[in-house]
């Protein structure tokens, strides 16, 4: 009958360790589903703050691509400016030696003219 009792008494402290091991298991699961639910809550976020940051980047590319399009435009009509500005150069300048010339001539007909006076009064 000792044996008997040294045997349930084994088994009683067995159980006791089991149970032990048990709540020690329970209490881990437990902390292990806390720390899923964390994970799981800072995932949610994450993916909401990856979605946010996508459509900034969407607008962004958007946006740039608009500026590179508008720049792309004003550069052409800046060239196009700058050759219209050159050829109105040219044109000027063309227009100043013509303006020089139409003087050299005007001076030299003014200077015959005048001397055709002056052998006209003397007549």
């Amino acid at each position: 009958m000792e044996k008997f009792k040294e045997k349930l008494s084994q088994l009683r402290a067995e159980v006791e360790a089991a149970n032990v091991r048990a709540d020690e298991a329970e209490a881990k699961v437990k902390k292990l589903e806390e720390e899923h639910i964390q994970k799981e809550h800072e995932t949610s976020s994450l993916e909401s703050r990856v979605k946010l940051l996508q459509e900034q980047l969407d607008k962004a590319e958007s946006d740039f691509k608009e500026a590179s399009e508008n720049f792309r435009e004003a550069d052409l009509r800046a060239e196009q400016f700058e050759k219209k500005a050159n050829n109105l150069q040219q044109e000027l300048e063309n227009m100043e030696s013509k303006h020089e010339e139409m003087c050299g001539k005007y001076q030299a007909a003014k200077a015959e003219m005048d001397e055709l006076e002056r052998q006209l009064e003397g007549v």
